[in-house]
């Protein structure tokens, strides 16, 4: 295959990566249901990391999941990439106490809270916008107050 080929077929591979974002979050929209938003208080049981794999998957990224304990029983959180937790210093371990804000969805693995905010202490980090839509993404500013508001670093 020439160079140029190789080239122009790269160009159009990399110009599809937008376009995947874009109906993954597309399909979490559908999801979220502004209507189903649910407040929630407990004390984190069990954080699992996972790996998105498949045709949604975005160069690999790792996911934060926080089961939480709740007094109606267990809750399982979606928080988002660890990597942007990370970023805006948010590191929850387990036992830490949550105040979280987020819309009830229903996937395969069962029911599922998005978390839009997060209170952590006397932290807040605001993941998803009131419709659902990921402040990680760079569409929606967020608010990660610790006395004063930030926007999200920006990749």
């Amino acid at each position: 295959m020439k160079t140029s080929t190789k080239f122009w077929l790269v160009l159009a591979l990399l110009a599809t990566v937008p376009t995947m974002v874009a109906v993954a979050e597309a399909q979490l929209k559908k999801k979220y249901d502004p209507q189903k938003v649910v407040a929630l208080h407990g004390q984190i049981e069990r954080l699992e990391t996972i790996t998105r794999q498949g045709r949604q998957a975005v160069n690999n990224r790792q996911t934060q999941i926080a089961y939480l304990k709740t007094a109606q029983g267990l809750a399982l959180v979606h928080l988002g990439p660890a990597e942007f937790l990370v970023q805006q210093n948010f590191r929850p371990q387990v036992g830490d106490v949550l105040n979280v804000t987020g819309g009830k969805v229903s996937t395969r693995q069962g029911e599922v809270i998005l978390a839009t905010i997060v209170q952590s202490g006397n932290a807040i980090y605001r993941l998803r916008d009131n419709n659902g839509i990921p402040v990680w993404t760079g569409q929606t500013p967020g608010c990660f107050d610790k006395g004063t508001s930030r926007r999200p670093a920006r990749s």
